[in-house]
């Protein structure tokens, strides 16, 4: 903000150091939660769904917002995510790119990994609130597309309490 007109010096130059900051634009960072309250915090059948995934897999699971209590299957090397109807998940939002991001498989021996790359993405994809070119996914982590939000699982054993593989 400038000084007033009579406190400025002769010679000097306003200059205006006013911002304009939007809230709405800020993305909300996630709790971060242990894995086992992350568990605990699911229904039954999630938790059920989880158990039976075979040990390459993993799954996709909106637990809240927007398409909450969807889940999505990984259990193919490269799954698509956006919002062109040819997409292995298919997101129906302006919020999503036609082309958004994927998830990509790798096998190397008895390991089994996933890692998410966005795809130059309008509004990009963000994994933990940070946004991200290209990553490696771990249990929990929120993955962010456009407004969906969506938690990253592998297969489970046990109980809720049980060790996470």
């Amino acid at each position: 903000m400038g000084l007033p007109p009579s406190d400025a010096p002769k010679d000097s130059i306003e200059i205006d150091l006013t911002s304009t900051l939007n809230i709405a634009s800020l993305r909300s960072v996630p709790d971060f939660v242990s894995e086992k309250s992350l568990l605990d915090s699911l229904s039954s059948e999630e938790f059920n769904v989880l158990k039976d995934l075979p040990k390459d897999s993993g799954m996709l699971i909106s637990l809240a917002g927007p398409g909450k209590g969807a889940r999505f299957l990984l259990d193919t090397d490269c799954v698509t995510i956006g919002r062109d109807s040819s997409s292995e998940i298919f997101l129906d939002d302006v919020t999503v790119s036609r082309k958004h991001c994927q998830i990509l498989r790798t096998k190397s021996g008895t390991a089994t990994t996933f890692e998410v790359e966005d795809l130059k993405s309008l509004n990009g994809t963000y994994v933990n609130a940070v946004s991200k070119v290209k990553t490696s996914l771990n249990q929990g982590d929120e993955v962010q597309v456009g407004k969906y939000r969506l938690t990253f699982f592998r297969p489970v054993i046990g109980q809720r309490t049980g060790e996470i593989h």
